[in-house]
């Protein structure tokens, strides 16, 4: 079983969904009822024997736990080959649009945050349609936060949200807190800044577009930001050793993940990172998964989008990746709670046409290189 590994941020926190003010009720520790969609696609699943999935954010010790349980729930057996494939949301983006553009394919389900590829794709009758059993359960809380989805075609899945996180360890640091993007472009922190570049990354790019649609006014921000002499960098990882080392003190744009992986390798990092919100709108970050027409293994890429769906399949990317879900009435598993962000409390944003948020990428792009580079 090979994984690329490729370098798009991971995500982050994880919220669950009394995100727009429904109470969490516990779903119990039983096993999520198989539905008779899912009846169906078993048989034809365990014929095909195996498939593959890609995606741009599940990494590998939440795969191999995805890898143990989905076989375990539809009894596909051990001689069940399931893989998977781990690369950057552009470089994923590029493969799925190659082997659609071929007609073949080495993948069967395919899950990233890019609306302006999946909306095209699907506009192409590039996707299979699914029949969920268990989309009900999600479609109330995406739509309500504003994400993109086009059922049966794609669905939107797994959201996540860029934070701010610093280190209290640094200088001048021990008192910091942020709810407000006014705290980060604060004139003393001239030269504890990171700036996230926004050039490489379409999450990043979308997070920014999601602001603006809600009236927020960056390019003063931007402005602001350019005052404290930020560090431009763009890969969440190293953007968080620079924070641990204290290069530079304050992130804009992280992800709890991140802090999470740091503390994980050296606890006493617990005493000093933080990480907080901005009251002016927190951006949800969905994304999409589909499974292409002329897959080799249709069925049980169909059948892993509905483990996707369930409470078992959400339990593990949500402790594996600090995801966010929309499945409704979930409650999060307590190993994560610690890193959780409340959003109940929390501005949460999304966009009314994702597609032409994406299309805007360009001037807001040249807006920012003309301010930060």
């Amino acid at each position: 079983m090979k994984t690329l590994r490729g370098g798009w941020p991971l995500c982050a926190v994880l919220l669950i969904l009394s995100l727009f003010s429904l109470s969490f009720v516990a779903l119990g520790e039983s096993a999520t009822e198989i539905t008779p969609q899912e009846k169906k696609l078993i048989p034809l699943a365990k014929k095909e024997g195996g498939f593959t999935f890609i995606n741009a954010n599940l990494l590998d010790p939440t795969m191999r736990r995805m890898q143990a349980a989905f076989i375990k729930r539809y009894g596909l057996g051990d001689d069940f080959k399931f893989n998977y494939v781990l690369k950057g949301t552009g470089p994923t983006v590029a493969t799925a649009r190659q082997e659609i553009k071929a007609g073949k394919f080495s993948f069967d389900s395919v899950m990233v945050a890019a609306a302006g590829f999946f909306a095209g794709a699907a506009k192409e009758g590039a996707f299979l349609p699914l029949d969920s059993g268990h989309w009900k359960n999600h479609e109330e809380l995406a739509r309500k936060g504003g994400q993109f989805f086009q059922y049966p075609y794609f669905l939107a899945v797994l959201p996540y949200t860029f934070q701010p996180v610093w280190n209290v360890s640094c200088p001048g640091m021990k008192d910091f807190k942020v709810t407000s993007y006014a705290d980060v472009v604060n004139p003393a922190l001239k030269g504890k800044t990171i700036a996230s570049d926004v050039t490489k990354s379409a999450s990043y790019s979308i997070t920014v577009m999601g602001l603006i649609e809600s009236g927020f006014d960056i390019m003063d921000f931007w402005k602001k930001l350019k005052a404290t002499d930020p560090l431009v960098a763009f890969r969440t990882e190293a953007k968080m050793q620079l924070l641990v080392n204290c290069e530079r003190s304050v992130d804009t744009w992280n992800v709890v993940g991140r802090a999470r992986q740091a503390i994980e390798k050296k606890p006493e990092l617990a005493k000093s990172l933080r990480w907080g919100y901005y009251k002016e709108g927190m951006v949800l970050l969905a994304q999409q998964i589909a499974v292409p027409k002329g897959a080799p293994h249709p069925n049980a890429g169909k059948l892993f989008v509905e483990f996707l769906l369930t409470k078992e399949g959400t339990d593990i990317a949500v402790e594996g990746e600090l995801d966010y879900t929309f499945l409704k009435g979930y409650t999060p598993p307590e190993s994560v709670k610690p890193y959780l962000l409340d959003l109940n409390t929390v501005k949460v944003l999304g966009l009314k046409d994702w597609v032409a948020g994406f299309e805007g990428f360009k001037k807001m792009r040249d807006d920012w290189s003309k301010i930060l580079r």
